[in-house]
């Protein structure tokens, strides 16, 4: 048999493939004998039809059958000769039986696995700060433990930054109802009948529309001018000055519970303390930020071996995974009220982002399978086994019934490659050389709320 491959760019290759005669006329007499013992024909006994009766009415299969065999023998020889690791097989192209010595020649596209040489994965240097909690980060997390039960109250009074205003606005464009004029605008500039809006002093609905509105009472009319971006999301407005009306129908003073016994009471029951609360956040403040240091020492593992080693990918994998990315990012967007028009309108910026997230997560995948071959990793039944009953557990569904739809399904495998991979990188996380640094501030933000 004689191969030939031809490897080209982001692991792919084409692999031309003949056969000789002796090996067509071999298997096409086996071809023939497989069919004559299978099939029925009239006049004679089972498996006793000469074989020129088996192929004037069966020619057609039995060189569809011949076909598909050879060149399965053929890929199965290229890729044993070859020490190809196959991923996909893409297209069959130029099949062809030879009339001067009856050999069969065919080629196949084939998407390659790429051909990576790890660095050393023991012991890579990584920073993650001490973890230390202090007074001041239980105070932090208590603070907003009780924003979680912020409550608004009517006010007689000018409003201010914090509170909320509950208003009542019309936009117009040089004059005129910008319903009039752009119907096709967002509904929400063109008419507000009641909305609340909490006066932030960081502007995260139109520019200048919070700071326009300090100082208003309710019943207050107020007309504001906004100088919309030329960057604004809806085109037809970009540039241009929106004129709201604005009536204004109360104002709201944002009020925090004070921590006292009944606020803990409330959130904890009977037993639960001012001490053994504050006890409680500082373990969840340990936990979130021992979650932090693992990630962080995983995103270092991982950059550092990107530095070490670069290999060409697969290019029907990046396609696949940026497909499924751009397909979240999407309906992610479309659940946020974003149009299909808008999608459209930035759909060469997130197919971007989609790609280069989507190399960046093939290129991990493949990282880390490596990895889990050179150390001679595997994934017992009994792992797997926990893992699905786990899962089963977090659907509430019976296990059984679970692991049955598993196995139809083909979850069980994609299962146990998921659990390869979180194995090979916790192998790079437990063998990490750490140097500890000063505790980095968990937040920055100060609060004074209104108690109560």
């Amino acid at each position: 048999m004689n191969i030939n491959v031809e490897h080209q760019p982001n692991c792919r290759a084409v692999a031309h493939i003949r056969v000789p005669g002796e090996e067509v006329t071999k298997q096409r007499n086996a071809v023939i004998a497989y069919f004559a013992q299978q099939v029925r024909l009239p006049g004679f006994r089972p498996g006793k039809a000469p074989n020129a009766a088996v192929i004037k009415r069966y020619g057609p299969d039995i060189e569809a059958e011949l076909e598909k065999q050879l060149i399965n023998d053929g890929l199965r020889a290229a890729i044993r000769n070859e020490g190809l690791e196959v991923l996909n097989i893409l297209a069959i192209n130029d099949k062809m039986v030879h009339d001067t010595d009856s050999s069969f020649s065919f080629s196949a596209e084939l998407s390659l696995a790429p051909k990576i040489e790890l660095p050393e994965c023991r012991g890579i240097p990584v920073k993650l700060p001490r973890i230390e909690i202090t007074d001041a980060d239980v105070e932090h997390d208590l603070l907003h433990l009780r924003e979680r039960y912020t409550s608004f109250q009517d006010v007689e009074r000018e409003a201010a930054h914090g509170d909320a205003v509950v208003l009542a606005c019309k936009g117009s464009l040089d004059g005129q109802p910008l319903a009039e004029v752009m119907p096709d605008a967002p509904d929400h500039l063109k008419e507000i009948t009641e909305n609340w809006f909490l006066l932030d002093a960081e502007e995260d609905f139109l520019p200048g529309f919070y700071a326009g509105l300090v100082g208003i009472k309710k019943d207050e009319d107020r007309t504001l001018a906004i100088n919309l971006p030329e960057d604004f999301a809806f085109e037809g407005l970009r540039s241009k000055t929106l004129s709201l009306a604005i009536n204004c129908k109360g104002v709201k003073e944002k009020a925090v519970p004070a921590l006292d016994a009944e606020f803990i009471k409330k959130i904890g029951g009977d037993e639960m303390t001012e001490e053994t609360l504050r006890s409680e956040l500082k373990e969840v403040i340990r936990r979130r930020r021992e979650q932090a240091r693992e990630t962080a020492k995983a995103n270092q593992v991982i950059a550092h071996i990107f530095e070490k080693v670069e290999f060409d990918l697969p290019q029907e994998m990046v396609n696949r995974e940026a497909q499924r990315r751009t397909n979240d990012i999407a309906q992610r967007a479309m659940q946020q009220g974003i149009s299909q028009e808008e999608l459209m309108k930035q759909q060469d910026e997130i197919l971007s982002s989609a790609t280069q997230q989507a190399r960046q997560s093939v290129k991990v995948t493949f990282i880390l399978e490596q990895l889990a071959k050179k150390e001679g990793m595997t994934i017992t039944d009994q792992q797997l086994t926990y893992a699905l009953a786990n899962m089963a557990a977090r659907q509430k569904k019976p296990v059984k019934k679970f692991m049955a739809e598993a196995q139809k399904n083909g979850l069980i495998e994609r299962m146990r490659d998921d659990l390869l991979l979180e194995s090979a990188m916790q192998f790079l996380k437990d063998n990490a050389l750490v140097e500890e640094t000063d505790p980095e501030p968990e937040h920055c933000d100060t609060h004074s709320p209104k108690e109560a």
